[in-house]
């Protein structure tokens, strides 16, 4: 209301909002892209390191809050990745790490995979897959048997449970632990065959 001479009057504005709204929803959706991209790994199309840092971040909070559920950790790490890309090329060594991605994923199909170096991939194992990992463990010994005596893809493994650690670090550094060991018995047995 605005008081004139002639009286008080009404002065009435209207603003059409429909294309900022609609510009709005566009940038959210443009911003929740770009994030998802961030996380994912663009040879592999499985989550990226900085992904898995974001939930092991999310686990801690968990941890310290004590709303753990039961997980484990699983991390591989491919064999013979440089005599590839040395005698091959790197286009091989890249289909070598999706190859061996893909074996690890077929092995987890309920669990987040995570790249999280060059030849090293990362599994956080939950539900139905934590329920068997052991036997989807020896399942990836059993295919890297197979695969030292006829050629293959080899991948070393090491898994650590989560016992009531303080951080998610602590399973992740067991897992690699057992993976290095795995490591070293591959090459002694590829040595012999």
């Amino acid at each position: 209301m605005v008081e004139e001479q002639e009286g008080a009057r009404l002065i009435v504005g209207v603003n059409d909002i429909d294309a900022a709204m609609r510009q709005e929803k566009e940038y959210e959706k443009r911003l929740t892209q770009a994030q998802n991209k961030a996380n994912i790994d663009a040879l592999t199309g499985v989550r990226n390191k900085h992904a898995y840092l974001e939930e092991e971040a999310r686990l801690d909070k968990l941890i310290g809050g004590h709303e753990v559920p039961e997980f484990a950790v699983v991390i591989f790490d491919v064999n013979d990745l440089k005599k590839v890309n040395d005698t091959e090329g790197h286009q091989a060594g890249d289909q070598y790490i999706r190859d061996a991605c893909g074996l690890i994923c077929d092995s987890f199909k309920k669990s987040p995979v995570f790249r999280v170096g060059g030849d090293e991939f990362a599994v956080i194992v939950r539900g139905d897959d934590y329920l068997s990992v052991g036997e989807r463990i020896d399942r990836i010994r059993k295919h890297n048997e197979e695969a030292i005596r006829n050629g293959g893809i080899v991948v070393a493994c090491g898994m650590a449970r989560f016992e009531r650690d303080d951080c998610v670090a602590a399973v992740y550094e067991r897992a690699d632990r057992e993976m290095y060991d795995d490591k070293s018995r591959l090459k002694k047995a590829a040595e012999r065959a």
